[in-house]
């Protein structure tokens, strides 16, 4: 019967007792609404399910029933579990947040601090090193981390223009 159960109201045991716990904490006047659209959709429940007692397609249109009031809204404030296109609605959402941090480019921060010693960076390019060699200098001498590609992405932007 549990599967039955389950197959009908589209949640497991534990949650069927959540629904529960959750139609005590309303109002009166909602329980009571939410109890007559049950009774509604157990006439509805029993011409579809005929094999199963009365008393379980009952309690999975009281469940049913909750479910459409909005137990499983976010904190009952009316905003449902994301369905799989509110999940793609919510990923192209990503994808342009994605692609504006990629836009801006790194933290001025670091390009601040990288400037401070970019004479010391020229002297060592004109010597020879190579950026990972600069970078490497630049992390035990100076201390500050910074990634070769990301000097050879300055030097792009500083010494060609």
């Amino acid at each position: 019967m549990d599967e039955s159960l389950t197959a009908l109201t589209g949640i497991g045991e534990h949650d069927r007792k959540k629904v529960l716990s959750w139609l005590a904490t309303l109002p009166e006047v909602e329980i009571l609404a939410i109890f007559q659209s049950g009774v509604k959709l157990s006439f509805q429940f029993k011409n579809a399910q005929s094999e199963l007692p009365g008393r379980a397609l009952k309690y999975a249109a009281l469940v049913v029933a909750a479910r459409r009031a909005g137990w499983d809204t976010v904190r009952g404030k009316g905003y449902r579990v994301a369905s799989i296109r509110q999940f793609d609605d919510f990923s192209h959402l990503r994808k342009s947040k994605a692609a504006e941090l990629m836009r801006k480019g790194r933290r001025p921060v670091l390009k601040k601090k990288v400037l401070a010693h970019w004479g010391e960076i020229v002297e060592l390019r004109h010597e020879g090193a190579g950026f990972r060699a600069v970078a490497s200098y630049l992390g035990h001498e100076r201390r500050l981390k910074v990634s070769a590609s990301y000097l050879a992405k300055l030097w792009g932007e500083i010494e060609n223009d």
